[in-house]
């Protein structure tokens, strides 16, 4: 998960990097004067906007490349809360929850109505429908410690969409079984270290042939 964490931390760093300054003066001039001034490993080619809302493309976090974004922000005598909208090919959108009692401490926040989509293609199976809606999830101290989200699977060669619940484990691991609609365990998903390690049991695949070879089709997918 570390380059998810990475996309949610840099995205809210920048925006609270900007509270303590007027909020009209564009994000550009604070954002050029603090990686001046600072150690800051935040890196992009463009940005717009101010604290309220703004658009960051080719945004790099300590060498690692986060994506183009709009984002948006709104403020409660509680909580800042940070809408963030991929705007490449790579379907991304969640917003981050972060309490003003907090507001130091990067590593603690909460995620809502995230969502990630992605197509990929095997030697066995052609462009696999990989679908990650987290409703919430909690990170304390930059660790997963709850989530509620589900994540699906389908594909034209598939004979039905399989179905996880996700988990947080040991070693800052999320990860899912994958269930048909008989409730029967066909594969699994685990996201760890910028990857995530996809299962499918090949009696999920019409093609009896491909069954003879191997018992389950592996595949990563970069995010």
């Amino acid at each position: 998960m570390n380059k998810l964490y990475l996309l949610i931390f840099s995205i809210l760093l920048i925006c609270l990097l900007a509270i303590g300054s007027i909020f009209l003066i564009p994000i550009n001039i604070i954002l050029s004067s603090l990686s001046k001034n600072s150690d800051l490993e935040i890196e992009y080619s463009y940005v717009e906007g101010n604290i309220f809302a703004g658009k960051i493309l080719d945004l790099y976090y300590k060498d690692i490349y986060v994506g183009d974004f709009n984002y948006e922000n709104e403020f409660s005598l509680s909580d800042m809360q940070t809408k963030f909208v991929s705007v490449d090919e790579r379907n991304i959108e969640g917003t981050v929850i972060k309490k003003l009692t907090d507001i130091s401490d990067n590593g603690t926040l909460a995620i809502r109505d995230f969502s990630m989509s992605n197509v990929v293609s095997t030697d066995f199976i052609k462009y696999v429908d990989v679908n990650l809606d987290i409703e919430e999830m909690e990170i304390i101290d930059s660790q997963c410690t709850r989530i509620i989200g589900i994540l699906e699977i389908s594909s034209q060669e598939i004979d039905e969409k399989l179905i996880g619940k996700l988990g947080c484990y040991e070693n800052n691991m999320i990860s899912a079984k994958l269930f048909d609609k008989k409730n029967k365990e066909l594969g699994n998903i685990a996201f760890s270290n910028s990857q995530a390690r996809v299962n499918i049991s090949t009696k999920t695949i019409a093609d009896k042939r491909v069954q003879l070879l191997t018992d389950y089709i592996s595949f990563t997918i970069d995010y």
